[in-house]
Order: structure tokens, then C-alpha cells, then sequence
């Protein structure tokens, strides 16, 4: 009886906590998510994420069992995120609620699995950090981005037998590009500039990043080598669309969503072979995927 009454109130500390937690940070959700649906393929990010935090769950659930308990960790982790949140709420310093809520999950997960449960889910957590934080500076570098893709395509596609002029307006913004004189006239929008892919670039990296082992400069190499690939795709993206829209008779939706979906999906697939060159295979005990010196544990 004893064992069944701690049960139930480690669950109904735990119920607690997460209550709290969703009222702390559901504005804090909510504005991400309709950040998230403002920019294009920002929502696959968060697919790639939610993919992650499956991954560790099911890996977690090979080795125990969910077993609450409000251990010393997960209160560390708790009372970090509160300070966290306290110290944005004073400072207005959007960051540190963000880096809240990441320990407030941490914390949650730790309550849940233990202290060498919730690193599984690390990489998925500094993914979700670093793909809000590039969110939230989508304004800043749109225009930066649309130029730098539009100047990139326009000096490409003459060299594919495409004559192309850069025409940049500044009021509204606009970067057009005018191909063949007038044949083609390509808006590089808003939701051209490469953001989308660029967060499920670097998302992808740092999902990878503990699947191999490599050293800091490794780790330096992928990321960047990873943002590099989503910036090259999307302008190879840009291209390709004009390309295919002026050389062929099919119809240009179905250029735009079917070209743009395969060579964002070869993005993708070149951040995965970077995983791979930059990092060598993790020894590991047979069994499930957990790092040899936490079996037992």
C-alpha cells in the first residue's frame, strides 16, 4: 500500500507541474506556432522535431519503464526554468522564456524517465531552441536572405542558357527576377528566402549530431556545413523552378510544389551524408541504443 500511495503522489506532483507548465508557457506555444505557420516549411521542422522526440521516447522505453519520481535533477531543472521565466518576465528578454521552457521539458522528462533518461531527448530540445530563436529573427534577415538568393540565381541562370535581369524595389521591398525579357518574371517572395529549409537543415544536423561520434570541430563543421546546404538548396530551388517553368509546358503549381518538395527532400538528404563524413560510428553495447557506461544505470 505504501509503494501504491508514493505512486499516486509522484503522478499527482508530476500532474501538477505539468498544469503549471502549460499555463507558464502556452502564450509562449502558441505565438511559435503561429510564427510556424507564417513561414514555409517551418512546420516540417517541427515534423522533423516531433520525429525526434518519438525516436528518444521509444529508444527510453527500451530500457525502463515510466516511472514518475521528483528526484533532485528534475527539481534543478524546474527551478532553473522558473528563474528563467521570472527573469524574461522582468527584462523582457524573449531568450531566457524560450531557454524556460526548454528546462521546464527537461524537467518534465527527467520527472518522468530520470536524469539518464532525458539526455535522449536532448538534441530534439536544442533543436526546438534553435529553430524558434531563427523564427523569431525571420523579419530581420528576409530581406538579406530574398537579395542574396535572387542575386545567386541571377548570376546562374545565364550560364544555363537563361538571360535573367535583378530588378530589387524598395518600397514594398521586392526582389524580382525578369528572365528573357520578360518570358519569365519570378517573384523571390517572402516565403523564397530559405528560412524553412535552412531550420529543417540545421533541425536534421543536430538530431544527427549524437548518432556518430566526432570531435568539436566536427560538430562546428556539420552545423555549419548544414546551414551552407539549406542556403545552397533553396537557391538551387529558385533556379530550378524558373528553369523548369520557361523550358517546359507543365503547369507551373505543379513546378513549384513538386520541384520545390524533391529538392528540399535532396536538402535533406545532403545534410544526412555530411552526418555521416564529419563522424564515426558509436560503439554501443548490443541491445537497445543507449551509450554503454548508462547501462545498468
Amino acid at each position: 500500500m505504501t509503494k501504491v500511495r508514493e505512486k499516486r503522489e509522484q503522478l499527482f506532483f508530476l500532474a501538477v507541474i505539468l498544469v503549471v507548465t502549460v499555463i507558464a508557457y502556452g502564450p509562449l506555444v502558441g505565438g511559435v506556432w503561429g510564427l510556424s505557420l507564417q513561414t514555409t516549411q517551418a512546420v516540417n521542422a517541427f515534423i522533423l522535431l516531433g520525429v525526434a522526440f518519438l525516436d528518444a521516447l521509444f529508444s527510453v522505453l527500451k530500457v525502463q519503464s515510466f516511472r514518475p519520481d521528483i528526484n533532485s535533477h528534475g527539481l534543478l531543472l524546474f527551478g532553473m526554468s522558473c528563474l528563467a521565466l521570472v527573469a524574461s518576465s522582468l527584462s523582457g528578454i524573449w531568450p531566457l522564456a524560450l531557454l524556460g521552457l526548454c528546462l521546464n521539458v527537461g524537467a518534465l522528462l527527467s520527472f518522468c524517465f530520470g536524469r539518464s533518461g532525458v539526455r535522449m531527448f536532448y538534441p530534439a530540445l536544442a533543436g526546438f531552441g534553435v529553430i524558434v530563436t531563427m523564427l523569431v529573427l525571420v523579419p530581420q534577415v528576409d530581406r538579406w536572405l530574398r537579395l542574396m538568393s535572387g542575386t545567386v540565381s541571377s548570376w546562374v541562370l545565364p550560364v544555363l542558357g537563361i538571360r535573367s535581369d535583378l530588378v530589387v524595389q524598395q518600397d514594398p521591398f521586392q526582389v524580382i527576377l525578369v528572365a528573357e525579357k520578360g518570358a519569365g518574371v519570378f517573384n523571390v517572395a517572402t516565403e523564397c528566402n530559405g528560412m524553412g529549409i535552412l531550420m529543417s537543415s540545421l533541425a536534421l544536423a543536430l538530431i544527427l549530431l549524437p548518432r556518430r561520434r566526432r570531435s568539436w570541430p566536427g560538430v562546428v563543421l556539420l552545423l555549419l556545413g548544414a546551414a551552407g546546404v539549406g542556403l545552397l538548396f533553396n537557391t538551387i530551388r529558385i533556379i530550378g523552378i524558373a528553369t523548369a517553368t520557361l523550358k517546359t509546358d507543365i503547369s507551373y503549381p505543379l513546378i513549384h510544389e513538386g520541384l520545390g518538395s524533391m529538392i528540399y527532400l535532396l536538402a535533406l538528404g545532403g545534410v544526412y551524408g555530411m552526418s555521416l563524413l564529419t563522424g564515426s560510428p558509436v560503439p554501443c553495447c548490443p541491445g537497445p541504443a543507449v551509450p554503454c557506461t548508462e547501462r545498468g544505470a
